[in-house]
């Protein structure tokens, strides 16, 4: 049997433990508890579609440029407006472009997919303290990108005037939202656009958020540079043996590859192109979707693609044998058009530059709504070959406050030491061509 002194024996070390255990837990001196980040969430919903030229555009050039009208015409009459933005994932970034009014940078971030019809939702957690008691002030980039092979594309990216956070999560959460440019004027996000509706065979109206970045265009054959057009007799057998091939590549590698047969259903609605060009027998090939080379670096710098090498579009035309072998029987190399700025604020422009056989010049194959009469003295010319607009350490640590942002435009060699090893970016100097009429055909010489 255990005595009394054993059971005093074995007690008393732990209760001299127990002793130093709290007079050691009273001497340990603790900060103060971290204050916990109170949210608000903005939910903001937006139809997307691409850059095809608006409603009111098309209806205001139908007798002065009928040619622009029929050709934009066939594309917003045979696509549906969602054909180049369903189900893509899109990622929304709002980031101050100017120094804050509490001295701290702000980047709000939020990717989603978009439905079967083009429209998105993005959901973004602000903390309390940007928007309450007053909000910070700033001039915003407001940028959406989307994926493409493991890289970001600028689709839309507008800087604007001095604005309130609050006042920036508004209009974008509004549906007929607008943003104010730097010279004052408004950027209406939402407009009316045409598409084809596939529920009803018909044309329908539709209200949604354009982006410039996303384009889409018809390819015509068929007309040498003498204006000539198939003979009639064989014409049947060269729709059956001609394919078309696009390409696009950004920093020599290909992230667009399409090859066509002739589009049987806007051969017959134009009677093989004759109610858009009055010229017979010409072979239609699309709609062709591509996004603009407009690349959103890894450490938040947008590059100009005039200045990234191995940036180009490539077509063909192809003769298809029996045996499905294709040969190409036309091949052109075209670079991309440089970028600018609309109100000094809407950034657009990277589009594919094809020759014109027949008018022997370059044209731009992009929404004319941008490079028309109607907005040329409002149009400028971007400059720079990169332009840093979020913080490397911001994109690293997603939504933190940062300090000491460069939204400035920067010099190629700190774009080249600063980003990621795999592009290379060269600054030469290339000549834009800008026409009132675009002509979206390449021609092929028979």
């Amino acid at each position: 049997m255990i005595n009394n002194k054993w059971i005093i024996f074995a007690v008393f070390p732990a209760i001299i433990f127990t002793l130093v255990s709290f007079i050691t837990y009273a001497n340990t001196t603790y900060g103060p508890a971290p204050t916990p980040v109170v949210y608000r969430t903005y939910v903001i919903t937006m139809n997307l579609t691409d850059s095809r030229p608006t409603a009111q555009f098309l209806n205001s050039i139908v007798n002065e440029y009928p040619l622009t009208y029929r050709e934009d015409s066939l594309i917003t009459n045979t696509t549906p407006v969602w054909v180049t933005t369903a189900n893509r994932e899109f990622t929304l970034y709002i980031v101050n472009a100017s120094e804050t009014t509490i001295q701290q940078e702000v980047m709000l971030n939020s990717t989603a997919l978009t439905n079967d019809t083009g429209g998105i939702t993005w959901t973004l957690e602000v903390p309390l303290y940007l928007i309450y008691p007053q909000p910070v002030y700033a001039n915003w980039y407001v940028i959406i990108t989307e994926d493409k092979n493991g890289a970001e594309y600028v689709v839309f990216a507008f800087e604007t005037g001095n604005e309130s956070l609050t006042q920036i999560l508004s209009e974008l959460s509004t549906v007929g939202g607008y943003l104010i440019a730097l010279n004052g004027e408004s950027y209406h996000l939402w407009n009316y656009y045409y598409g084809y509706n596939p529920v009803t065979g018909g044309i329908s109206e539709h209200y949604e958020v354009g982006l410039p970045g996303l384009s889409l265009f018809t390819m015509w054959v068929g007309q040498g540079i003498n204006a000539s057009s198939w003979p009639s007799s064989g014409f049947q057998e060269a729709l059956q043996v001609l394919s078309y091939s696009f390409n696009e590549y950004v920093n020599s590698s290909s992230i667009t590859h399409l090859t066509l047969s002739p589009n049987v259903t806007i051969s017959e609605i134009t009677n093989y192109g004759y109610t858009v060009y009055q010229r017979p027998r010409l072979v239609p090939f699309g709609p062709v979707i591509y996004i603009s080379p407009i690349l959103l670096l890894p450490n938040g710098t947008i590059i100009n693609p005039t200045c990234l090498s191995g940036t180009y579009y490539l077509l063909q035309v192809n003769y298809v044998t029996q045996s499905g072998y294709s040969i190409p029987v036309y091949e052109t190399k075209n670079y991309p058009m440089g970028l600018y700025l609309l109100n000094g604020s809407l950034l657009f422009g990277g589009y594919l530059q094809a020759y014109d056989l027949f008018n022997e010049s370059i044209i731009p194959i992009t929404p004319e709504q941008y490079l028309s009469p109607i907005y040329q003295s409002q149009v400028s010319e971007v400059s720079w070959c990169a332009l840093r607009v979020i913080n490397n350490e911001i994109i690293t640590q997603m939504n933190s406050i940062m300090s000491d942002i460069n939204v400035s435009a920067i010099s190629v060699n700190s774009v080249i030491t600063d980003a990621n090893s795999q592009y290379e970016i060269h600054q030469y100097s290339k000549s834009s061509y800008i026409i009132n009429r675009i002509n979206m055909e390449l021609r092929l010489r028979t």
